[in-house]
């Protein structure tokens, strides 16, 4: 049998049946883990190029070639024909809860693409939320006397049931209110103003501090009437994870994402739109 893609490289041909190449198929169980955790092949990409990890062929794990091999069941134990699945003659090198946890989360990824589609707004914290333990929360939805709430809720609590997770399901709202109070502190906190100030310094030379500050004020005082999607993208560009412990919730910023929030503040964007309507508003 040949090999006819580099995704099936943990198994190799010998004497016509599928043997395990032990060392490639730990890749292969890590990228089925990961993804389970991190929920995008776009981080793993970039993480395990940083890591220097290349596929058999000795190129990059694209997010194309892990999808690639996200789908492909010849690592449950079978093989196609025709477009059917049959039991195979191989080890199986993921279990069927993994595979499972795995094409649970795509399928939850197209429905949240398909909301964003139909013009549904995403939940503010979408991908950035994590646990203490790094289990990531993925949102979720419930239907009470008509009204839709949303959750949080841990990955492996999802895909495989309660037992599988330590945590539980958490509101939306709360979570939300906190991480929003600590961005709209963020924008105003002395020591952060500063950083963005000198970061733009070195950028756009020309412009002086006020052109700066203000804006950043000004977003402060407006957020609260920013639509919800203006909010999510603003806490994507600033966050790049939200951790929830016993101790209670830290967010962890994006290096560049104060110095990104300031280009977009540069008049012409959104900072001049908000303080065109701050001007009205007084």
């Amino acid at each position: 049998m040949r090999e006819k893609s580099n995704t099936h490289h943990s198994l190799q041909p010998v004497e016509r049946k599928l043997v395990v190449n032990e060392k490639e198929a730990a890749l292969v169980r890590r990228i089925f883990d990961d993804f389970v955790n991190v929920g995008s092949t776009t981080t793993m990409a970039k993480t395990y190029a940083a890591e220097g990890l290349l596929s058999k062929v000795g190129k990059p794990l694209t997010k194309q070639t892990m999808y690639k091999l996200l789908h492909n069941r010849m690592y449950l134990g079978e093989i196609n024909h025709r477009g059917q699945s049959y039991p195979g003659e191989h080890q199986a090198l993921i279990t069927q809860e993994q595979w499972d946890a795995v094409h649970a989360l795509i399928e939850t990824d197209a429905r949240q693409r398909k909301r964003v589609a139909r013009g549904e707004a995403e939940p503010l914290l979408s991908g950035l939320l994590f646990t203490d333990d790094g289990e990531k929360l993925m949102p979720t939805y419930t239907n009470k006397k008509g009204k839709r709430y949303c959750y949080y809720t841990p990955v492996l609590h999802r895909r495989m049931g309660a037992w599988a997770s330590r945590h539980g399901p958490l509101p939306a709202e709360p979570i939300e209110a906190l991480v929003i109070e600590q961005i709209v502190m963020a924008l105003q906190a002395p020591h952060i103003v500063q950083r963005v100030v000198d970061q733009m310094h070195v950028i756009r030379p020309d412009l002086d501090e006020p052109q700066v500050v203000l804006p950043m004020r000004n977003l402060a005082a407006m957020w609260h009437t920013l639509y919800p999607a203006e909010q999510r993208r603003l806490a994507q560009l600033l966050i790049e994870r939200v951790v929830l412990g016993d101790a209670g919730l830290e967010i962890v910023w994006r290096d560049l994402g104060w110095q990104d929030l300031a280009m977009d503040l540069l008049p012409g964007t959104v900072g001049a739109e908000l303080q065109e309507l701050e001007a009205e508003a007084e």
